[in-house]
């Protein structure tokens, strides 16, 4: 019998007046593998919290039965660092030697993993481990992971990672948790199953709705037809004989009165099926302000790139495909986002057709200032139309409802949203993206997708989603050894 490692029993955790979590019981037991998945703001940080007691519930009690490391998603200091690792898990993690000061987002993550992985416990809480790693620190994790003895409670936007390394997902939504046996993928496989049956079952309850509808008009009709003959025949002088005939049709008609109130009432229980949202694709028109033909609008001759004393790149020459989604991939500070930077700013080297049109996706700062409502904000410079721009923010999550709201009190989650759409938006023929799967969540994640396989125009973008790259790209550049190569 598994040994029991960790019990949430009835709790309720709630902010500002808003239920974030209500668990009845989860149970976890010795070396599972868990998976934590769902959109920003639904509580998956709150849930690592409240195991790891960090956060206290509101009621209920979280019983932790065995020794917990956890990685948070927020930085910690790692001046000093050094000390608590193991020299052997630097070098493997190539953390560099130099000062923790200067260290980049992925070195960081890197230092952190190295603290992790030096010191043992027969379980981790992790929140979101991959942030700011490239293939090759993802798969590293992975490959320290798979061999791990202990319990994994994971916090993941990364649908790779998480096929390859939990066996369990749970799906935080609505303040509840639901429990998923299987990987990513296999949870993707019953969620769409679950779909199907749900859409089934909704099939049945309208035709078993028609159906009882049919049988209320009928006996609606047939009381109808008994209420004429009744009143015709009080208008005639009636033998005594007929008069019991007369009373009889009255109860007929009375009983089906009755037997219709009755279907009536069935109907009113029958509870109606709610389906998942359902992402609609989405027609990009041509716009003529922004038309190109050149077949290659981006082109490199003889490009170098040098960043401080380092040469990232070195007489590169490349063209690159008007339509096509193009991937730029290599390891941290190979020089993706320095080439996007190069491109975009049509430095030395770079040949651009005269109609070329950027529009770029940079993480916003959450503080936008504007009292203006999310439709106009995006609808001030868009080329296209109305209907358009909503189906962009419904794919993305935003009700119909929300469209009024001001731009200035979008949560930061919701802010990103709004600056996916406004890439989409804004009239352009390329489009760049640096990292764009940071930090949003996986649904949001996937409304990317749809849009960039909707979006007409060329694509550039950098990602260590190898999910994303796999589900968008059409052609993937990497660099490499101060080159470029296609794959």
């Amino acid at each position: 019998m598994q040994e029991l490692v960790l019990e949430l029993k009835n709790i309720e955790k709630s902010y500002n007046g808003k239920t974030i979590l209500s668990i009845d019981d989860l149970k976890v037991y010795q070396n599972e593998r868990i998976g934590i998945v769902g959109d920003n703001g639904q509580g998956k940080s709150t849930l690592l919290k409240l195991i790891n007691q960090s956060i206290e519930p509101d009621k209920g009690q979280v019983r932790m039965l065995t020794d917990f490391q956890f990685y948070s998603q927020i930085e910690e200091e790692t001046g000093l660092f050094r000390d608590q690792v193991d020299p052997e898990m630097l070098s493997r993690l190539n953390v560099p030697k130099y000062s923790t000061d200067v260290f980049s987002g992925g070195e960081r993550t890197r230092a952190r993993l190295a603290r992790l992985f030096s010191r043992y416990t027969l379980g981790m809480l992790m929140d979101e481990p991959t942030t700011h790693l490239d293939s090759e620190g993802i798969q590293f994790l992975i490959d320290e992971l798979t061999y791990y003895y202990g319990t994994l409670l994971i916090v993941s936007h990364d649908r790779y990672f998480l096929d390859q390394v939990v066996e369990t997902i749970w799906e935080v939504k609505d303040g509840t948790v639901a429990v998923y046996p299987g990987n990513y993928t296999e949870y993707v496989e019953q969620k769409a199953q679950n779909k199907l049956e749900a859409e089934r079952k909704q099939e049945a309850v309208r035709k078993e709705k028609a159906r009882l509808e049919l049988a209320v008009k009928k006996k609606h009709e047939q009381a109808q037809k008994m209420s004429k003959v009744s009143h015709k025949q009080k208008n005639r002088n009636i033998r005594p004989s007929r008069l019991s005939s007369s009373k009889q049709k009255d109860t007929v008609q009375k009983a089906a009165h009755k037997t219709a109130k009755s279907i009536e009432k069935r109907m009113e229980q029958i509870e109606d099926v709610d389906l998942p949202a359902v992402q609609r694709t989405i027609q990009f028109p041509e716009v003529k302000t922004v038309e190109i033909h050149n077949p290659y609008p981006v082109m490199l001759e003889n490009v170098t790139i040098i960043r401080g004393d380092q040469i990232l790149l070195e007489e590169v020459d490349a063209q690159f495909e008007r339509g096509k989604r193009i991937a730029i991939t290599g390891h941290n500070g190979a020089g993706k986002s320095s080439l996007l930077s190069h491109i975009l700013n049509k430095e030395e080297g770079v040949r651009l057709s005269p109609k070329v049109r950027f529009a770029v996706y940079r993480q916003m700062d959450y503080k936008l200032a504007e009292s203006t409502g999310i439709l106009d904000y995006l609808l001030y410079e868009s080329e296209y139309s109305e209907p358009l721009v909503r189906a962009v923010l419904n794919n993305l999550g935003f009700d119909q409802s929300d469209t009024d709201r001001a731009v200035s009190n979008l949560s930061g989650g919701e802010a990103t949203r709004l600056a996916i759409a406004k890439l989409f938006t804004d009239p352009s023929n390329i489009i760049v993206l640096d990292e764009p799967t940071n930090f949003i969540d996986l649904s949001t994640i996937e409304a990317l997708e749809h849009l960039l396989r909707d979006y007409k125009g060329t694509v550039f973008f950098t990602s260590h989603d190898k999910y994303f790259v796999d589900r968008v790209a059409d052609q993937v550049w990497e660099i490499n050894d101060q080159k470029l190569y296609l794959k």
